[in-house]
């Protein structure tokens, strides 16, 4: 089974923490899965808060969607806080999607699977401009409705 398929067969409201890499920081995450219209991808709104920085309590959000297009191949487009344009990623290898030609602002990378039928892992690599994308943001997150 695909990603897509893996997301279109559990649907839903999934909430756990996001684990930021070479930090103590941590924050609630919350993603909800809703199938696309034709059932060919799902969108994904995310977001990440933390009440341990009261001046910036909602530390990420986003809205993804991750869809089969007409030749097999799988992408993700992810709208999101950091950038004024969307970034147009593609499957590189099951649940690995990676900046194609269309290029970002910054580099980038998502990683995305179902370790099981009703958890998420999500995870974030990026970097500045001009360096490269390191794993930063870690987010296991389990089926609540």
């Amino acid at each position: 089974m695909s990603i897509v398929d893996d997301l279109l067969a559990h649907p839903g409201v999934y909430v756990g923490i996001d684990s930021v890499a070479g930090s103590d920081l941590r924050g609630a995450a919350r993603i909800v899965v809703t199938p696309l219209p034709g059932n060919g991808g799902v969108t994904l709104d995310y977001e990440v808060l933390n009440p341990a920085m009261p001046e910036r309590v909602r530390g990420h959000i986003e809205r993804t969607m991750v869809a089969r297009t007409h030749d097999g191949g799988t992408v993700m487009v992810v709208g999101h806080e950091h950038a004024s344009s969307v970034a147009i990623m593609h499957e590189t290898e099951p649940g690995i999607f990676e900046v194609g030609a269309e290029g970002t602002p910054f580099p980038m990378r998502v990683e995305l699977s179902m370790p099981e039928p009703e958890q998420i892992r999500h995870v974030w690599w990026y970097g500045r401009p001009g360096d490269v994308a390191i794993e930063r943001d870690v987010s296991l997150l389990t089926r609540i409705a």
